[in-house]
């Protein structure tokens, strides 16, 4: 049989889709990109590896400190947040019969800074000590004390790690302090307390009170923040709530010692719903203590295989913001904008329609318009009758631009995205399109349009063809504090982040996620599903890192 198609004449359908595509300008696949296999956003340290990073401001810069190495911990600073340089190694465990380093936390007792980190008593024992050190100038570092599980509160056989402290009044530091450590309370899930009277020695005291409907499991303790008048305590874990992959939750109390209790409407604040094999993309996200303002610092880590730029990294440090409703969500930090580097001049009215494949100018399948800073994609009203097409299913549209960004030199890409829906027999979608260097596939990032309870937004690897092949890797709905998706016929503001294999997304500067994409050809595109959106005000930014 003889397929017709405008001008174009094929007797085979892969050539009539291959003749159509070339019909309309389609960049022939790439070879292999290098990416840098170190490299992402926004720090590692230059030797070695690091895990579970915290960050205590203080001299007027932000001081990192981290395990690193197994029995160290190291030390990056920063005048502005964003920037970060190596200092080293500033302190090594030694000495003990066991020297493991596990996460530490920092905090100011008067004149000197007190670092405390879960260790061992000896090998093959559980974590059960939590040792303390001090000094001046949070640089060289002089061993205090060790304290191991107090049994008369918490399991001996279960975990005794990093705790977070704050005063018990903060005008007056004077009246004492209280710790939030890492802990398996005898009767209850959640963490455990202690107190001291000079924020050096401190003594365990019962973990507080958790007033929910369902069980708590153990949390590793991100800290808490006084904020709006509440007490917000973050801590992380796996397995949780639904989400199998590692996430940080938010409970709510009006007292430092509780009762607390899960803000559900918003509980998982940061973390990943999960991936067969790889649990640990997003790990514990932490306050910075003593900043001017109030920020998380947060760490990723990928090894997924066909990414780039594998390992730890120290993710842009967010906002902590109490919401109208008092719910704890992560916002935008504006000091990160000192990351963007020279404007990249782009030209938007540059494009390929990917998919559907046969898209022609003059005869298109899928409306796309676009001028030097503006995109418009309107899927059409149905499916016309090409062999390759159902029109039973839902209508999609990636549109590549045809320039290369440099994604080992890191790119923000910036602008507005307003979306509606165009089908009410069909979930609307409209998002963005990273290209991968396997010919058809890539990563994309679908944000759902409609009403905000019942949102589910999705990243995942998108491979397109004669047809649209979504593998969904992370999805953000309900109960998460970040963006599940869009507002129909609303103007958004967006930000998206791109460097190495990293990808952090901002909608109306509040996250919506931090991921990762698979080997990036370059090329960036954009995505509409049974919507017409317009994705305008586009600027493209160099990374400075």
């Amino acid at each position: 049989m003889r397929l017709a198609f405008g001008r174009v004449s094929c007797t085979i359908l892969p050539l009539l889709l291959l003749s159509c595509m070339q019909a309309q300008g389609q960049p022939q696949p790439l070879a292999q990109r290098q990416i840098s296999a170190r490299n992402g956003f926004l720090y590692q340290p230059g030797v070695g590896n690091f895990w579970d990073p915290t960050v205590i401001y203080a001299n007027k810069q932000y001081y990192m400190y981290t395990m690193y190495g197994g029995q160290s911990v190291w030390l990056a600073t920063s005048a502005d947040g964003v920037h970060w340089k190596d200092h080293g190694v500033v302190l090594k465990s030694e000495g003990f019969k066991n020297n493991r380093v596990f996460k530490q936390f920092v905090s100011r007792a008067g004149d000197r800074y007190i670092m405390n980190f879960g260790a061992f008593t000896d090998t093959g024992t559980n974590q059960n000590l939590l040792r303390f050190f001090e000094s001046t100038d949070l640089i060289t570092w002089k061993y205090l004390y060790e304290m191991p599980i107090d049994p008369r509160f918490y399991r001996t056989d279960g975990r005794w790690d990093h705790m977070f402290v704050i005063p018990k009044n903060e005008a007056n530091p004077g009246q004492g302090y209280w710790g939030y450590v890492v802990a398996v309370p005898l009767d209850q899930g959640g963490w455990g307390m202690m107190e001291s009277a000079d924020g050096v020695r401190f003594t365990p005291i019962k973990p507080p009170q958790i007033t929910a409907d369902f069980r708590i499991p153990r949390l590793d303790v991100g800290g808490i923040k006084k904020i709006g008048g509440k007490y917000y305590l973050i801590g992380g874990t796996s397995d949780h709530y639904g989400f199998s992959g590692y996430s940080v939750y938010t409970f709510v109390a009006d007292s430092p010692t509780g009762p607390f209790r899960p803000d559900l409407n918003a509980y998982r604040l940061s973390g990943t719903s999960g991936i067969d094999g790889t649990p640990m993309v997003q790990i514990l996200s932490a306050f910075v203590k003593d900043s001017p303002e109030d920020l998380v610092s947060a760490p990723f880590t990928f090894r997924y295989p066909g990414t780039d730029g594998h390992g730890t990294w120290f993710l842009p440090m967010r906002k902590a913001v109490a919401d109208s409703q008092g719910h704890l969500r992560l916002a935008y930090w504006n000091q990160n904008d000192l990351a963007k580097g020279k404007e990249i001049s782009a030209d938007a009215s540059k494009h390929t329609v990917v998919y559907p494949p046969g898209q022609r100018t003059s005869d298109p399948i899928v409306r796309v318009t676009g001028t030097a800073g503006a995109l418009n994609v309107h899927t059409d009203k149905s499916w016309r009758e090409y062999p390759w097409l159902d029109a039973s299913k839902t209508r999609k549209s990636v549109v590549l631009l045809n320039q290369i960004f440099d994604l080992d030199k890191g790119v923000i890409l910036e602008g507005r995205i307003s979306a509606r829906n165009a089908s009410n027999r069909s979930q609307s979608y409209a998002g963005f399109y990273v290209e991968g260097t396997e010919p058809g596939s890539g990563t994309a990032i679908m944000l759902n349009i409609g009403e905000p309870q019942w949102r589910v937004s999705k990243i995942g690897r998108l491979r397109t063809g004669t047809g649209f092949d979504f593998d969904v890797l992370d999805a953000t709905g309900r109960n998460t504090a970040t963006v599940n998706g869009l507002d129909s016929g609303r103007d958004h503001t967006f930000r998206l982040w791109l460097r190495g294999g990293q990808l952090e997304l901002y909608i109306d500067d509040m996250l919506m996620q931090s991921f990762f994409f698979f080997s990036p050809s370059g090329r960036l595109g954009f995505i509409a599903q049974e919507s017409e959106t317009q994705f305008s005000g586009l600027k493209f930014y160099e990374m400075n890192l």
